[in-house]
């Protein structure tokens, strides 16, 4: 019983603290007890200030150009690099079709040799498979 009355205050504050809100920021006049510094009336600033303020914003104006800058160039090269990325996959593509239907070709013949000849000639396909393989791994793995 304790829980739930405990949860319904919470709830209940948490409903008017959030009410609070909502009015203050709906509100068109700043709250008098927030801390922060009300805006300037510019009718009431000088010359000079106004001229500080205005500096102020031209030179964030211009780190912001900058930076609109930069990301401009950066997307230019992120489009640049996924243009040649396609033609590049697209290459690859091709390239393992063609090896695809060549490796398709090579098993195709050798099933038709071993079954139109002896099983002598498989015996020395097949030996001089396993020979160019050791061959080929002693010599990549020794160096």
């Amino acid at each position: 019983m304790y829980n739930t009355n405990s949860r319904q205050r919470q709830q209940n504050n948490n409903y008017s603290n959030n009410a609070w809100q909502r009015s203050q920021l709906l509100n068109s006049e700043p709250p008098s007890s927030s801390g922060r510094s009300t805006p300037v009336d510019p009718s009431r600033m000088t010359a000079r200030d106004l001229l500080s303020l205005e500096s102020q914003n031209d030179e964030e104006l211009s780190g912001l150009h900058s930076k609109v800058a930069m990301l401009k160039k950066i997307t230019m090269d992120i489009g640049h690099e996924v243009r040649e990325s396609t033609v590049f996959l697209g290459d690859l593509d091709q390239d393992f079709g063609r090896t695809g239907g060549l490796l398709n070709t090579t098993y195709t013949r050798l099933k038709v040799m071993a079954s139109t000849q002896n099983g002598r000639y498989m015996c020395y396909m097949v030996s001089f498979c396993v020979f160019v393989f050791f061959f080929a791994y002693f010599f990549i793995y020794r160096r």
